[in-house]
């Protein structure tokens, strides 16, 4: 027992037009699939490529590298051998503030490699050398990869107002996602069959 072929298929295509999804269904769709795959290949690049090349990631807090790497990049740093750095190389370091016994990561370019190695190290946008050169021991990484002000908007979605905004935003992109009608009206089916 076969189908008959000259009956319709319930699985024809396109649908029929009251079942359609509106015009505006489909362009907020498209949206949110862009805007959801963009998140994606963001949190990749932000997280999981660090995590399974053993990189690591740093915000850029100050200017020092404008405008190679603006206020608020993401500045992700790959484990290289000291030997294999050379002048020009961007890397991050342990600099080590010895008046005050603190330290913190910064990021700068080489603009000298001595016996050691010993790098001296400078910001784009500073005047003059760091005073203190950089050893073996205190590298972290070559500079691999950044991605302009994606430190400063994950660092800010980090605090109480931040969460509200983006809390907000997902709830936004849901509402927007129900007030668009789902189907055609009937009515729009009826003009068209009379026409």
């Amino acid at each position: 027992m076969g189908r008959d072929p000259a009956a319709p298929s319930r699985t024809s295509w396109p649908a029929p037009a009251g079942l359609r999804p509106s015009p505006w269904r489909r362009i907020g769709g498209a949206l949110v699939t862009v805007v959801v795959l963009g998140l994606v290949g963001l949190a990749v690049a932000v997280a999981v490529v660090p995590a399974v090349t053993g990189s690591r990631a740093y915000t850029v807090l100050s200017g020092s590298m404008v405008p190679t790497l603006p206020i608020g990049s993401l500045v992700v740093s790959r484990p290289v051998d000291a030997d294999d750095v050379v002048v020009g190389d961007l890397i991050s370091f342990v600099n080590r503030d010895r008046t005050r016994g603190e330290t913190r990561t910064v990021t700068h370019r080489v603009v000298a490699v001595d016996p050691g190695p010993v790098f001296t190290t400078r910001g784009d946008a500073n005047p003059a050398p760091d005073p203190h050169p950089v050893t073996a021991q205190d590298l972290l990484g070559r500079v691999w990869y950044h991605l302009p002000w994606v430190g400063g908007a994950a660092g800010f979605l980090r605090t109480g107002p931040g969460l509200v905004v983006g809390g907000g935003a997902v709830l936004l992109l849901l509402g927007l996602g129900l007030l668009v009608p789902r189907r055609r009206r009937p009515g729009d089916r009826a003009e068209r069959e009379r026409g």
